[in-house]
């Protein structure tokens, strides 16, 4: 699978800083929340696929847990191993397609976060990608994502998230908009020509790019249908954030969905 926004995601730190507003630490208390009510209980090694900067591989590694970062884009793959020994941590770093990977180890907890799952662009892949992760998992081993809310795959009501902000981290300032109005969207495929331009300054200099790249809007009863078909999962919940407290519904605290999978036992 080509990696989409390449330029955008080999300006690591440019984009480390655009979306250090998230509350990891918080996120990462849900995923071990989660993973001890559906799952197999604590989270002994985790996988973060489409990682970028991989904060929340880093945290679950501060947690003592064996964490593995996978992503496609060389750069990030540096800039994640970078802070992780910087943060003093074991991180695994791979640099891989998330949808045809194979790896050694076997992990209790799967998570692709920040919509990354948009970047799956067709039907084919998204069984591939689903495939490929089952066969990384123990059984009753957890993966979950966190997807874009439905409510924003029709248009409905207020976007979920917002397409323009400004975020600044040690005297690096980064301003981002992620789509533009006029993006072009195709309601056979579901998918958005995703124009993104990020500008930035700081003590290095100042610098920007524009770049436009598809991401696919998944419905809820598509991607239910998608994880029946493969056969490899079965959900076991749902939520509308990185939050066991948020119920995925219409309500505006719900700005995500998030499915839990539960991989099912092999067979002898």
């Amino acid at each position: 699978m080509e990696p989409q926004h390449q330029r955008t995601y080999k300006q690591a730190r440019v984009y480390d800083v655009a979306f250090s507003f998230r509350n990891v630490a918080a996120e990462c208390d849900a995923l071990a929340t989660i993973t001890q009510q559906h799952g197999r209980g604590p989270v002994g090694a985790v996988l973060e696929l489409a990682a970028g900067p991989a904060r929340h591989a880093r945290e679950f590694a501060r947690r003592g847990a064996h964490a593995t970062a996978l992503d496609a884009v060389p750069a990030m793959n540096h800039y994640a191993q970078a802070r992780a020994q910087a943060d003093g941590v074991a991180l695994e770093t791979v640099c891989a397609d998330m949808s045809a990977f194979r790896l050694s180890a076997r992990f209790d907890l799967a998570v692709l976060l920040m919509d990354s799952a948009s970047y799956l662009l067709d039907n084919d892949t998204v069984l591939r990608h689903l495939a490929c992760v089952a066969g990384h998992l123990v059984d009753g081993g957890l993966y979950v994502l966190e997807m874009g809310h439905p409510r924003d795959a029709f248009g409905v009501g207020t976007r979920s998230t917002q397409s323009h902000w400004t975020a600044e981290d040690q005297g690096l300032r980064v301003s981002t908009r992620w789509g533009h109005d006029d993006d072009t969207f195709d309601p056979i495929t579901q998918i958005d020509a995703v124009r993104v331009h990020l500008q930035w300054s700081g003590p290095e200099g100042a610098d920007e790019l524009t770049e436009t790249a598809r991401q696919r809007r998944f419905t809820a009863n598509e991607f239910d249908a998608l994880v029946r078909a493969s056969g490899c999962f079965e959900t076991v919940a749902c939520y509308g954030a990185l939050d066991v407290s948020v119920p995925f519904d219409n309500a505006p605290a719900a700005w995500r969905m998030v499915p839990v999978l539960r991989k099912r036992a092999s067979r002898a």
